[in-house]
């Protein structure tokens, strides 16, 4: 199903922030009853890997970047989530409870083969691992209770660096494609009231605020070219929506326009397309927005 749309420019000043409406197409490339979220392209561009509930739970799926050809990958009675792209496009991080609580494992698409990612010294359960974008290290969030969670990085020796050392929530993980930066997104100013987006260096030092929104600002997700970052905006009489801005924070531009919600943003190779989940017809489905067009 595609779907093109085209707002009229509106320009909203809200604490130094200008709101700016914009045109997208949408393509929805997952289109049934069940639910399919957190989708991200390989880095060919050729594939898509998300997770769905389908087959009764949640697991990992592929799919051509057309929609195409979706294969279940992961078949654990348990739940496997959050999947997420090695760069060299042959194997994918992800979580799952297959053990009694949430851990990180690794799958190679060729042969479906999973190994767990041992995890020694932490007091709590990973969740939105990612790899750096040279392979070396996985960033993910550490939740310690429902009110404290970090961002951590492990290397392939099992070193662990605690990238922050806040006693809020913090979530989300994002590489700035050279892998000296991440973004993530905490409550760690705001007492745990909502979530505002943050820019860190990959060893914890610098860190640098990049939204400031009474409600909650998540999900940020760096460009290919490091110039931009798309993030999620919940807004205040509606579901959340997709926003574009600049890697300083500034010139931040509404995408989406959706009653039902949008959420999960991630780049195209070419910085052109979002991947998103969207809640489309009572369920979530992977779309593909062009928001970049030649």
């Amino acid at each position: 199903m595609i779907k093109i749309v085209t707002f009229i420019i509106i320009s909203i000043s809200i604490n130094t922030t200008i709101l700016v409406a914009q045109s997208s197409k949408e393509i929805i490339l997952t289109n049934n009853s069940a639910d399919d979220r957190y989708a991200s392209y390989s880095a060919s561009g050729e594939h898509i890997i998300f997770e769905s509930n389908r087959d009764g739970n949640w697991d990992i799926y592929i799919m051509d970047s057309n929609g195409k050809n979706q294969l279940r990958l992961t078949t654990s009675e348990s739940d496997d989530r959050r999947p997420s792209w090695h760069p060299n496009g042959r194997k994918i991080i992800f979580e799952s409870d297959r053990t009694g609580k949430n851990e990180l494992y690794e799958l190679t698409i060729k042969n479906k083969e999973i190994k767990k990612i041992n995890i020694k010294g932490i007091n709590g359960e990973p969740t939105f691992a990612r790899y750096a974008p040279n392979g070396e290290k996985i960033a993910f969030t550490l939740i310690e209770s429902d009110q404290k969670s970090n961002i951590i990085t492990i290397d392939k020796e099992g070193t662990l660096d605690f990238i922050t050392h806040y006693n809020f929530r913090s979530f989300y993980p994002s590489w700035s494609p050279d892998g000296k930066a991440l973004l993530f997104f905490s409550r760690h100013e705001t007492n745990n009231e909502d979530d505002e987006i943050y820019k860190i260096n990959s060893d914890g030092s610098d860190k640098e605020r990049l939204t400031n929104w009474p409600k909650h600002n998540f999900c940020p997700s760096w460009s290919n070219d490091k110039k931009k970052i798309a993030y999620v905006t919940s807004m205040e009489n509606s579901r959340p929506e997709i926003y574009v801005m600049d890697s300083d924070g500034k010139n931040q531009v509404r995408i989406t326009y959706n009653n039902d919600g949008d959420t999960l943003p991630t780049w195209s190779l070419d910085n052109k397309k979002l991947l998103i989940t969207g809640y489309r017809n009572g369920n979530f489905e992977i779309c593909e927005l062009t928001i970049y067009p030649n």
